[in-house]
């Protein structure tokens, strides 16, 4: 069995639509725990602006989970991959940045990256050997 790692849109996707919500919770409970990254957390966390609910939002992020910390090497290699696509991709800003971040975490990990955002992982994936796959690879809808 894959380790997998839910890519921020996906938990935002699930707070805000019922019926995905229920395709996550069913994915979840076919694959085990999730390994859950701090990159996700913090950007979930900077789309919810009252400061009081970020421990309850991140204790429901990560019931039955650890949170994984990206590494210096997860940076270097986000850093590097970033430099090597140049141009628009280094001025894009946070959130391209923080999938790079993602990516290097989630291939360093082995781990199966689950996100709606292919265009940017595809981008990586030329010097980052993520797995990146579209929502619930083990899920019928």
């Amino acid at each position: 069995m894959s380790a997998y790692v839910a890519d921020t849109n996906l938990y935002v996707m699930a707070a805000n639509d019922e019926v995905f919500r229920s395709w996550f919770e069913e994915f979840v409970v076919r694959q085990g725990p999730l390994l859950v990254s701090a990159i996700a957390i913090s950007e979930v966390l900077i789309g919810v602006p009252d400061v009081a609910r970020h421990s309850a939002v991140a204790r429901a992020m990560t019931a039955g989970a650890d949170v994984l910390a990206p590494t210096s090497d997860d940076w270097l290699t986000a850093g590097s991959a970033m430099a090597r696509l140049g141009g628009e991709h280094v001025t894009k800003g946070r959130s391209f940045w923080n999938d790079a971040l993602l990516a290097a975490q989630c291939a360093r990990l082995g781990a199966t990256l689950v996100t709606s955002n292919a265009a940017d992982f595809r981008r990586l994936r030329r010097y980052i050997g993520v797995r990146a796959v579209p929502p619930f690879p083990t899920v019928s809808r």
